[in-house]
């Protein structure tokens, strides 16, 4: 099979499947968690603490990527829709280069700066849903009685996890074919996009519970309609120029309730098998 076929064969493969998976992502209830992580975050101030602290560069990165990419990406995009989707390809074409800018801004900034902050938003929002236990298996809790809960976080006892980057980046720029379908490819090409951020926003989570490779990977495929529905939201959340940053930190609230969510439906079925 020739290049060309191949890359045909597995956009028509991805298409299916995000049809396949729309359905379960819509009744699983899991794209309100990034809802909810803005309001939790928002409610508890000792949780921006972290994100204060990163502010400033992300910002500057933001709108340095995001000029950029509308200068150099927009029209060339938006001529190439015009072809498939009509009067509406500049509006897709906008969309197309947020989206685009909002991967490169994550990416770059996670690797270089945001990673430790959330990871430790992550772990202290778990704290604070009375997951301690969870959080003991990748980081040393401080013994005090205070209400915040990053003041109770000590060192990190595992490494990094890995982060995918580089995958994430190659599956992000293999999907954008789709794009060239009338109107539905850019639909197709946001859920599966989304497919992946939603495990990546739970790399911490599989990390604490010592999830093998394989482990993670039947985990994802079990819950594949909740993740799908939780990174479509965060997909969409983060078209929003320069607030992106703010996302970054209350998607990782909301995975992290979400987390605990499933730690205490996981702990009734145990108790319910006693």
């Amino acid at each position: 099979m020739s290049a060309p076929d191949r890359i045909k064969s597995l956009v028509r493969e991805e298409a299916n499947q995000a049809i396949s998976i729309s359905k379960d992502a819509a009744n699983s209830g899991s794209y309100m968690f990034p809802i909810q992580g803005i309001y939790h975050f928002l409610r508890y101030p000792s949780l921006q603490r972290p994100l204060w602290r990163k502010v400033l560069p992300t910002i500057l990165l933001s709108v340095v990527v995001i000029v950029s990419m509308f200068f150099v990406t927009y029209l060339p995009q938006a001529a190439i829709l015009t072809f498939v989707d009509g009067p509406i390809a500049f509006v897709n074409a906008a969309m197309l280069v947020l989206s685009e800018s909002s991967t490169l801004i994550l990416l770059i900034s996670k690797r270089w700066w945001l990673d430790d902050a959330t990871v430790e938003v992550f772990d202290a929002v778990l704290v604070q849903q009375n997951q301690t236990a969870l959080v003991s298996a990748g980081r040393e809790i401080k013994p005090t009685g205070g209400s915040d809960p990053l003041s109770k976080l000590g060192k990190r006892l595992q490494k990094p996890f890995g982060d995918g980057l580089v995958k994430s980046l190659i599956r992000y720029v293999v999907l954008l074919p789709l794009n060239f379908i009338p109107v539905i490819g850019t639909i197709i090409f946001f859920v599966l996009n989304a497919r992946n951020v939603g495990p990546a926003h739970h790399a911490r989570y599989f990390q604490l519970k010592g999830f093998s490779n394989t482990e993670r990977a039947d985990y994802i495929k079990k819950n594949q309609g909740g993740y799908v529905g939780f990174g479509l939201a965060c997909v969409l959340l983060n078209l929003v120029p320069i607030v992106n940053i703010v996302f970054a930190f209350t998607h990782t609230v909301g995975a992290a309730l979400w987390a605990a969510k499933l730690e205490k439906i996981e702990a009734s079925r145990g108790m319910k098998e006693e």
